[in-house]
């Protein structure tokens, strides 16, 4: 379990400054879009979309906003609430500062806005549960490092399915169309997805359509059902359920900030 100091998201042009960051704790970096520069106990480092650093406590580090750059990040500032995560986490142990090209990014990117949403909304006991979700989020990536770097040729093939699915996830998709588009073993392909991107072909399915279904719902006139249709549920029921396990609301709850909206 972690401790929270610090949440904050950041978006926009960034102007010709400084900004440092507390060394008294660890600090993770998201960088959503664009790109950003660190100083990081005097080197520089660049980060692009997908990236994430580790700033480890007592690290002098602070972001160079160079006139111009563009970025949206998210940035949490925590500490351990006891030496047990340290020991159990190494990646919690190192003293030098880590990046790190994820390749799970839609599964991270999930966990780190709930933690957003959480902090954001401060319901009771959020901190609480913003710990336990760091620890899950911290968990999630150490298990992705400790992996290693994975070969170009695996990468290739999931960018290869990933737009596959981008291309047909109203419909159906099988482990078996997958493993015929990159060339391979169903299961092969199946395990393979799941390893790299951390979500079964089925649960990356399901998000890609939540996604659509969100934006659908706030800027349509359709119902839950037509969208329900619309994103291949023959079953409203089970949209509504999928909808509520991803996205932590009800389809009707979009609907009816739809309707204050008007």
């Amino acid at each position: 379990m972690f401790d929270i100091f610090d949440i904050r998201q950041e978006r926009g042009i960034l102007k010709n400054e400084q900004s440092p960051l507390g060394s008294d704790s660890f600090t993770l970096v998201w960088i959503r879009f664009g790109q950003t520069t660190y100083r990081l106990a005097g080197q520089a480092s660049q980060l692009h979309k997908n990236d994430l650093l580790l700033i480890p406590a007592g690290v002098p580090a602070a972001e160079m906003r160079d006139a111009g750059s563009i970025r949206e990040s998210v940035v949490v500032r925590f500490s351990p609430a006891d030496s047990a995560a340290a020991r159990l986490l190494p990646l919690l142990a190192r003293r030098a500062p880590l990046r790190w090209v994820t390749h799970m990014p839609e599964l991270l990117l999930e966990k780190l806005l709930y933690i957003v949403e959480q902090w954001t909304a401060r319901d009771r006991y959020f901190s609480v549960m913003c710990g336990a979700l760091l620890t899950e989020l911290i968990v999630t990536i150490s298990r992705e490092y400790d992996e290693g770097e994975k070969a170009p040729s695996s990468i290739h093939h999931i960018e290869v399915m990933k737009r596959y699915i981008e291309d047909h996830y109203r419909g159906k998709i099988t482990k078996n169309e997958l493993g015929g588009c990159i060339g391979v073993s169903p299961n092969y392909a199946a395990s393979l997805f799941r390893s790299v991107t951390g979500m079964t072909i089925s649960e990356y399915v399901h998000r890609r359509r939540m996604k659509t279904a969100v934006y659908m719902l706030r800027h349509s006139q359709l119902t839950a059902r037509d969208i329900s249709e619309h994103l291949g549920y023959s079953d409203p029921s089970f949209f509504n359920r999928t909808f509520k396990r991803i996205i932590e609301q009800l389809p009707s709850d979009l609907i009816a900030e739809r309707s204050d909206r008007e």
